[in-house]
């Protein structure tokens, strides 16, 4: 059972810091969501990331999650619901400590299109390595 435990920490921990620059990050940071690993989500944010999100339709709704929100609420998934979020395309601008990303995306639950929209992906280099510090998004339901 320790050697289980441990095989599954080493591989959440590599996972995660085997991102170097922005765009490992970024792609760490989708492949940690789809498989909710919600471990690695917290080794690829920084403690107080912000997500604000549109909701797009007959009017316009915001709403925000903390780090912490967003996280539990990975973690609250049931195991039986799976979730992926497909990106689309990207373009970033990159600088020596500050990189952004747009990110259009399609979001699926259980195989089936939930939604879909744009990320807007903000990440700080720390000494700790490249981290995500805001993320924005549109979601456009159908």
């Amino acid at each position: 059972m320790f050697k289980f435990i441990l095989v599954i920490f080493s591989s959440v921990t590599s996972f995660a810091t085997l991102a170097q620059n922005p765009e490992e990050v970024v792609n760490a940071f989708f492949e940690a969501l789809n498989s909710k690993d919600h471990e690695a989500l917290e080794i690829l944010t920084v403690h107080d990331m912000k997500i604000h999100s549109l909701k797009l339709g007959d009017s316009v709704t915001i709403s925000s999650q903390t780090a912490k929100e967003f996280i539990e609420g990975i973690k609250s998934m049931p195991e039986e619901v799976t979730i992926f979020e497909k990106i689309i395309d990207s373009d970033s601008i990159i600088s020596e400590h500050l990189a952004q990303f747009t990110l259009p995306y399609e979001f699926y639950v259980n195989g089936k299109l939930s939604h879909r929209g744009t990320n807007v992906m903000t990440l700080l280099k720390t000494k700790s390595g490249w981290k995500v510090s805001y993320v924005a998004d549109t979601r456009e339901s159908f």
